[in-house]
């Protein structure tokens, strides 16, 4: 779990694109979030995902969305991660694009109504956090190439499992 928080945290800091209507930020976050929920679970996911991204914020001077970016993050490691273990390689796709489309709902509702940016300031930053979901396809990836070097990868495909390894 501490791993995989330390994961998304620094794919959340390591590349940051601004956007000036909001003073938020694009990153490549999403690929770490999408690949610890497709390989750990909905729990890991999750946690990992909402701390490890609500964690940069607060390293980065971005304090302020800290607990928006908590709810949105840690929802998109939640949904990936239980659909991934649940529907195979459907859920997996399915879950990368609900837990995406969910983060971007999130932030969009939090940002005209809680930090006050109106509808127009939050949809200022929907082009790029629809971006950034896509680069999800990316944790995917990273998975199936995981699962082709390390066939027992798939023993963790579901809690039944795991508790036989």
């Amino acid at each position: 779990m501490a791993v995989s928080i330390a994961l998304v945290a620094v794919m959340v800091s390591a590349v940051r694109v601004p956007i000036p209507a909001t003073g938020g930020y694009g990153h490549l976050g999403v690929i770490a979030e999408t690949f610890i929920a497709t390989a750990f679970g909905p729990v890991i996911g999750g946690v990992a995902s909402g701390v490890g991204a609500a964690l940069a914020d607060l390293i980065g001077g971005f304090g302020s969305f800290a607990p928006l970016t908590l709810v949105a993050h840690g929802t998109t490691g939640l949904l990936v991660g239980w659909l991934a273990w649940r529907k195979g390689w459907p859920g997996r796709i399915f879950g990368w694009i609900l837990g995406g489309l969910a983060q971007v709902a999130i932030y969009f509702l939090g940002e005209a109504t809680i930090y006050g940016f109106g509808v127009a300031g939050a949809a200022a930053e929907l082009p790029l956090n629809l971006i950034q979901i896509g680069l999800g396809s990316f944790g995917l990836l990273l998975f199936s190439l995981v699962r082709q070097a390390y066939p027992q990868v798939d023993q963790l495909g579901s809690a039944a499992k795991f508790e036989e390894v």
